[in-house]
């Protein structure tokens, strides 16, 4: 694998705020990010979907920047913006060429404090949400994840829609809204990532600038929650309009954790690589015309698409396997199918030429993720709330120290029937 590392550095205000420098001089554009550190994983049961509620009353204007100012000005000087919700987090980008870039860091620290939260506006987006959920609730891909999902967390918010659930978003006012605003968007609950044509010389000065003022929030914190460990098989069976059965597995496995020093105990230094040794499997089973469950399923004309991820969050990971399958199969068949080649792993690891073109995808994957300032700018920012942007440039070390030995294990800790959640859609043409 090429030896690559994207230079950061790292500075933090008096107030809290984070401030990451990713320097990328190919070409004369800045992207900026405004991370959050709050997400679905911070929502209580009666408020589920406030995340991303909040993150869309965000583009609903200040005094500074009323309704759709901020489009009409990123759009005006050749820029593009967006902003998203997940679990763990909520962020905000503008990219801009480099003689405007000053504009992203105006908006965000005016929205940062400012956003006004207006009653009729609050009560025009509660029907933009709504069918938003409708929408998703007519996709029975949708339908079966939430309820698979559901079913895998007992306890952890992951639990919960990042859209929220319906009865919640039917009752939450402005009020609720705005408390969490004033709770979660602070300088020390945040964090900016600057890429492209820029040097901390450049930008700092022009950051303490507008956000050095802005103060902290005493309650942005909320307590980890630990998922207690599945100790029996968890199945969810949905029924509704489809086309086609869909079948998906889902697994409790590890997430991120730091790899120590170099005298660490070998289990511990196990345990931190059992992430990508996941990451490998993953591919292994479905990435591309090669992968196990491409040819075993796809090609067999058994199912149309296969999926596989190990998908990795803040506070834990969960491993899936979904299918679409074809009308000339069964779901007890293609369970079974994918249950021995699962059961497969923990037997034998892959081969070294499955390896190699695993890990050669990996890097090439890992490359067009940091292409252009804007991806450059994200992953730097969703490894920083997985625990530590450093996570970015260890990622391709850590995949080439993974072993046969080490995959094995992690296959043998997390293909057990006990830690298994699956789920089946049925579909009613009717």
């Amino acid at each position: 694998m090429t030896e690559f590392s994207v230079p950061v550095s790292e500075h933090v205000l008096p107030n809290g705020l984070k401030v990451l420098i990713a320097p990328s001089h190919h070409a004369p554009i800045v992207s900026v990010w405004a991370f959050y550190r709050v997400g679905s994983r911070c929502e209580q049961v009666g408020i589920t979907g406030i995340s991303h509620w909040v993150e869309h009353m965000l583009f609903k204007g200040t005094p500074k920047f009323p309704k759709g100012q901020i489009a009409r000005l990123i759009q005006k000087h050749g820029g593009t913006l967006n902003g998203h919700t997940t679990y763990d987090h909520t962020a905000y980008f503008e990219t801009l060429p480099k003689e405007n870039w000053l504009i992203a860091l105006d908006i965000e620290a005016d929205r940062m404090t400012n956003a006004l939260f207006d009653p009729q506006e609050t009560e025009l987006e509660r029907g933009v949400i709504l069918s938003e959920l409708e929408m998703y609730e007519n996709h029975p891909e949708h339908r079966l994840f939430t309820e698979v999902i559901a079913a895998a967390f007992l306890v952890h918010p992951y639990r919960n829609p990042i859209i929220g659930w319906r009865c919640d978003l039917e009752r939450m006012t402005r009020d609720d809204l705005y408390e969490y605003y004033r709770r979660f968007y602070a300088p020390n609950n945040a964090f900016l990532v600057l890429s492209g044509d820029i040097t901390p010389e450049e930008a700092l000065p022009e950051v303490e600038r507008r956000f050095m003022e802005l103060q902290p929030s005493p309650n942005a914190k909320v307590p980890e929650v630990k998922e207690p460990p599945q100790r029996s098989e968890r199945r969810v069976k949905v029924k509704g309009h489809g086309e086609l059965p869909l079948l998906t597995m889902a697994f409790h496995a590890p997430t991120y954790k730091g790899m120590g020093d170099e005298n660490q105990e070998a289990n511990n230094e196990s345990e931190a690589l059992a992430p990508y040794a996941l990451h490998i499997l993953a591919d292994v089973l479905g990435h591309g015309r090669t992968s196990r469950l491409y040819r075993k399923l796809v090609e067999t004309k058994k199912a149309l698409r296969v999926w596989v991820a190990n998908s990795i969050n803040k506070e834990a990971g969960v491993f899936f396997v979904f299918v679409t399958l074809t009308d000339q199969s069964s779901l007890q068949e293609v369970e079974d199918e994918v249950w021995s080649e699962l059961i497969r792993l923990t037997e034998t690891p892959p081969e070294q030429e499955e390896l190699e073109r695993v890990l050669h995808m990996k890097q090439a994957d890992f490359l067009r993720w940091l292409d252009g300032a804007t991806e450059r700018a994200y992953h730097v920012g969703a490894c920083e709330i997985l625990g530590d942007w450093k996570l970015l440039n260890t990622y391709l070390p850590n995949l080439q120290k993974v072993t046969p030995e080490l995959l094995l294990e992690a296959a043998k800790q997390v293909f057990v029937e006990t830690n298994r959640t699956v789920g089946w859609f049925e579909p009613v043409k009717s």
